[in-house]
């Protein structure tokens, strides 16, 4: 029997690569499942669950902010703000326009807003607005059912109770910007506020606290059904800062209509008893989104409104200057206190003239009638005999120069000049002739008037230095509890207590003493002492050309000083820009500060002028200013 033989081997084959295919299949949907299930399983489960879950921020409430007696400088009150949940928008362009129409601001505010978000996970909402008032919340409620993209929580909006008092001291809330967000690590969004400047931007932490959330199911209209979970917000610590409300709101009055600023400082621990910069601005405006309009009149504003002047602008100290000058040069033995010079009102060094204040002249005086009247000839002979690098060490060991360490941003450090100083940042040596002008502080030395408190902090403190600072204390919320603010002093220059005697004793001259340049300022039942200043801004051959800001070219006046004379508890220095002489612009507020500080009755305010008074008749004085004089003035 024949047998045939069929050849499957091609059928075989197929078989083969058919089973392999099938396995190749399966073995990829067994890998796909796997990585979807495992791998990413928390990623698509966090999507669906977001299809159903909301999850709501619950801002934290910000810590008060309050003087050291305990009254509220800063505070909280509620605000409504406005999110859009973008998964839940059916037509985003729509959500758009129905916000700007509710809100009454541009479209393309609101979609700036939301471009913004957009880089934000899709589940996290995007905020629009802050701040909102009772008809746009019921704008926005009202179109519910059509849109439940947006949804409206409450928060909390900084509320500075004292408005544009302390200003630069507290600081104010904006926008966080995007260095900001990146800098803390997630731990702000775009959108998010944060403390900028001041207090607020420095305690930022310890203000902020911790924010909680609310994990929401809503239904498919965006509808809260049900809390799924809840985390609790951390409330921001309580601040306490060392500012003395009563004497911040006398020197704020007194720079109603000045441009400068003024530091009240506690020697014994560089407690900062008053801060005050001029002009100032209401931080409360930044709580509801500053307009770009509003912003450029800040930025664009002559006076600098933003700049706090009590630490980042310097200026020429005048006449405070010579009280460190005095010690210095009486600490190294290079001057005679007993020693005397002749001014006649004027001085001859290096082939120049240098004025005295005095027109006629001061006569003979000692160190100590030096001080009292401010003669300036008989600093001139001193800072020749010093020299300039002497002048720069004598400086510095009293920290001009450096910046203070106040826990403050961007603080100025001033400028101490010296021969090193002219070689490397002018490329040319240091003209003897300038040694004369910086011996009564004028010239290329500069300081701020924190320095200057600071400074004077070490000549009555035995020569330590304080750090200044604004932090008192915080305190937890709920179980009050405080932390106290350590504080700290570094080295300056030893002092000897005999000579340093010699300079207080000028000093309080200037304020007790008939002739003393500050006598008129003299503090009634306390035993204060201080030294005036005065800045000359143009010199003595300048004529103000027509049409020029006069407001701009007079002199500034300084006035620092300390009280009680034995064991003081409170240094002053007040800069008035373009004030005029130190004596009539700054010294005045000194006295009120030492009277407030220590309990003593203040005066009466000046009554205002009748209505049948007619203003005086404009001097000639008031069109044309012919600078006149020559060294600094009092």
């Amino acid at each position: 029997m024949l047998r045939v033989r069929e050849n499957r081997q091609g059928i075989n084959r197929r078989i083969e690569w058919s089973r392999i295919l099938v396995g190749a299949v399966f073995a990829i949907l067994a890998t796909s499942y796997w990585y979807t299930q495992i791998v990413r399983g928390d990623y698509y489960y966090t999507l669906s669950e977001s299809n159903r879950i909301r999850s709501v921020r619950i801002n934290a409430p910000r810590g008060y902010v309050l003087d050291r007696n305990g009254a509220i400088l800063v505070d909280n009150e509620p605000a409504y703000t406005l999110h859009l949940y973008r998964r839940e928008a059916k037509n985003l362009p729509s959500s758009i326009k129905l916000a700007a129409e509710v809100l009454k601001i541009p479209p393309e505010q609101v979609k700036a807003r939301v471009d913004r978000g957009l880089r934000d996970p899709e589940f996290l909402p995007i905020t629009i607005a802050e701040n909102l008032g009772i008809e746009e919340v019921a704008g926005i409620e009202a179109h519910a059912p059509e849109h439940p993209e947006f949804a409206i929580t409450v928060s909390q909006r900084r509320l500075y109770t004292h408005g544009a008092s302390a200003a630069h001291a507290l600081g104010y809330l904006s926008e966080a910007s995007l260095d900001q967000v990146k800098a803390t690590e997630n731990g702000y969004r775009l959108g998010d506020w944060i403390g900028q400047k001041g207090i607020e931007g420095a305690y930022e932490r310890l203000l902020a606290g911790v924010n909680g959330e609310r994990r929401v199911i809503v239904d498919s209209h965006g509808r809260e059904t049900a809390e799924e979970r809840r985390l609790e917000a951390r409330p921001g610590q309580n601040l306490f800062v060392t500012l003395d409300l009563g004497l911040q709101e006398i020197a704020e009055a007194y720079f109603k209509d000045k441009v400068g600023s003024a530091v009240a400082l506690d020697p014994r621990t560089g407690e900062i008893l008053a801060l005050v910069s001029s002009p100032s601005y209401d931080p409360n405006w930044f709580t509801r989104r500053v307009s770009a309009k509003e912003w450029n009149s800040l930025l664009t504003d002559g006076d600098h409104p933003l700049q706090n002047r009590a630490i980042q602008n310097a200026f020429s100290p005048g006449s405070v200057f010579k009280v460190f000058i005095a010690y210095g040069a009486l600490a190294q033995g290079l001057v005679d206190p007993n020693a005397t010079v002749f001014c006649p009102g004027h001085a001859a060094y290096y082939g120049r003239t240098f004025q005295c204040h005095k027109k006629g002249g001061h006569g003979t005086v000692n160190l100590r009638n030096a001080i009292k009247m401010s003669c300036d000839v008989y600093f001139y002979a001193l800072g020749h005999r010093l020299g300039v690098d002497r002048i720069a060490a004598i400086a510095k060991s009293f920290g001009f120069g450096s910046p203070t360490g106040v826990d403050l941003p961007y603080e100025k450090n001033g400028l101490v000049p010296s021969e090193d100083w002219a070689l490397q940042k002018r490329h040319a040596r240091w003209y003897p002739s300038e040694t004369i002008s910086v011996a009564i502080g004028q010239g290329p030395v500069l300081v701020t008037p924190l320095q200057i408190a600071r400074a004077l902090s070490a000549l009555v403190e035995d020569g330590r230095l304080p750090t200044p600072h604004l932090f008192y204390a915080s305190q937890e919320p709920h179980s009050g509890k405080r932390l106290r603010y350590r504080s700290e002093t570094h080295d300056g220059i030893v002092l000897d207590p005999s000579k340093l005697a010699i300079v207080k004793d000028g000093m309080w001259a200037v304020l007790n003493e008939p002739g003393g340049t500050a006598f008129g300022s003299h503090v009634p039942g306390v035993e204060a002492a201080g030294k005036t200043g005065t800045v000359q801004v143009i010199g003595r051959e300048a004529t103000v050309k027509a049409g020029a800001d006069k407001r701009k070219l007079g002199n500034h006046g300084w006035f620092a000083g300390f009280a009680p004379r034995d064991e003081p508890e409170m240094v002053v220095s007040i800069f008035v820009e373009n004030g005029g002489h130190g004596n009539l612009s700054a010294a005045p507020l000194a006295k009120l500060l030492f009277l407030k500080r220590f309990g003593k009755p203040m005066p009466e305010p000046p009554a205002p002028p009748r209505p049948e008074q007619r203003a005086e008749k404009p001097s000639p004085s008031d069109f044309v200013t012919v600078a006149r004089g020559g060294g600094a003035r009092r």
